[in-house]
């Protein structure tokens, strides 16, 4: 089956005074339709970056400087602003990280819901507005009509949330970005609205790029993970093998930090000493050999490709079992 999204090899700059420092480093995965594929990574790592690149968001002062982002077979970044314009909300849809400020505060939530429907369905207005409705109550909005009226500051987070949710599927995209999309979420709603969506890739077979932090999110929800690290791709296998089986350190790291829920009182959570590099273009081989419990002792510390661990399981790490290049 030919992949709905492949990113190969993408590589991100950000201006930084007269030149540019990379960001994201050779970054590759795929999407297959209606599959959920998961990011992961600490703040910093590159994931929102990719996310963005692939609608073509990036702010001024960042560019794709190599690379591919297949969609559908065709090369996003090859596409004038005005080609893209007919993918964005019709075929890739996304949800922001910020729900706060991701809605017009000076439109209603009619109005923001039925603009894309009239642009890319081609809708009438009272067409567009009956759909938007539906939409609202499939998402678990009460009394969805009223909703259509108010404005963004009179809702809650979570509603905020959920309009946000029944925008990005109004125009039917084939592929949903989901960045962080349970942000300042009570638990309750994070795990409505994860099953939410959910629910909605069952039914209408579109596929899901989720990028989050929250561990339980990722053993919920996600067929695959791809695991990110100062700019690159570090792990990547379906989700029960990552979770049971990590072979990169950064990854075994993660996992250790996440707070179970039959822990002995005595536990102490695993804190990842130091940080997320700030600069990435001088770094070479191993990007986590300075936070490594292995440091200077890591005989793969110059390491710089995936490696094959099992069938369909790839890591940089050598310490991972298997360990051919990939």
């Amino acid at each position: 089956m030919d992949a709905l999204l492949e990113i190969k090899n993408l590589n991100i700059a950000f201006r930084q005074g007269k030149g540019f420092s990379q960001v994201v480093s050779g970054a590759g995965f795929s999407v297959q339709p209606g599959e959920i594929v998961s990011l992961v990574g600490e703040s910093g790592s590159g994931k929102s970056i990719t996310a963005l690149s692939i609608l073509g968001l990036l702010s001024r002062q960042g560019k794709v400087t190599g690379g591919e982002i297949l969609f559908e077979g065709k090369n996003l970044l090859t596409l004038s602003e005005q080609e893209l314009d007919q993918v964005r909300g019709r075929k890739i849809a996304m949800i922001f990280q910020d729900i706060m400020y991701s809605l017009n505060p000076v439109f209603t939530i009619g109005s923001q819901m039925t603009e894309g429907m009239r642009r890319h369905l081609g809708y009438a207005k009272e067409k567009a507005w009956q759909e938007g409705v539906r939409l609202l109550q499939r998402t678990g909005i009460r009394d969805a009509e009223r909703v259509m009226k108010k404005y963004p500051h009179m809702l809650s987070g979570g509603m905020r949330q959920r309009v946000m949710i029944a925008m990005a599927l109004s125009c039917q995209p084939r592929l949903l970005i989901a960045d962080e999309p349970t942000t300042a979420l009570d638990v309750t709603i994070q795990y409505q609205i994860m099953q939410l969506l959910r629910s909605l890739r069952d039914e209408t077979g579109m596929s899901i790029l989720l990028i989050t932090h929250d561990i339980g999110v990722v053993a919920e929800m996600a067929d695959r993970v791809v695991v990110m690290y100062a700019g690159q791709c570090v792990e990547e296998a379906d989700t029960k093998t990552l979770l049971s089986h990590p072979a990169h350190a950064y990854t075994k790291a993660l996992l250790q930090a996440v707070p179970g829920l039959h822990d002995e009182r005595s536990r102490r959570l695993y804190s990842i000493p130091g940080f997320v590099p700030q600069v990435y273009g001088d770094l070479t081989g191993c990007r986590f050999a300075s936070r490594c419990p292995f440091g200077e002792s890591c005989p793969g510390r110059n390491n710089e490709q995936m490696l094959l661990c099992a069938p369909g399981h790839l890591s940089r790490c050598v310490w991972g079992e298997g360990g051919g290049a990939a």
